[in-house]
């Protein structure tokens, strides 16, 4: 089954979004920082010694709330569920899409239509 075909731009959390940036495009990274102390530590993601530090862009809580929004709009979750979970979502090649199974141990089992496709990735791997 395709994925849901959701132009962003059409949804309302996108008008939402379009209005916030004429509300932000002239805030000052300076007062951002002055008002809010631990906007560092808000605006920040960390995985082991790997660091994201968004906090030096031009958005606040609202910001990503309204993207988060606008993701949840657009079904993004289930978009990238079934990506991994090698539902057959390429409409122009008619199959998985499962380009992770490439990055996969030999050992990992990565099911399509129940078929672990790992062995068929090394084959051609080896190649």
């Amino acid at each position: 089954m395709a994925l849901q075909n959701t132009n962003p731009t059409t949804t309302a959390s996108w008008s939402k979004l379009q209005n916030h940036f004429q509300e932000m495009q002239n805030a000052s990274m300076k007062a951002m920082f002055k008002e809010n102390k631990s906007r560092t530590a808000e605006f920040h993601i960390q995985w082991n010694d790997f660091v994201v530090d968004y906090s030096k862009n031009i958005i606040n809580k609202e910001t990503m709330n309204l993207l988060l929004e606008l993701a949840n709009e657009s079904q993004l979750k289930d978009a990238i569920a079934r990506y991994f979970d090698g539902d057959i979502i390429n409409q122009t090649e008619n199959r998985a899409v499962l380009h992770t199974a490439l990055r996969e141990k030999e050992t990992t089992v990565v099911k399509v239509d129940g078929k672990n496709v790992i062995p068929e990735v090394f084959e051609v791997k080896i190649k």
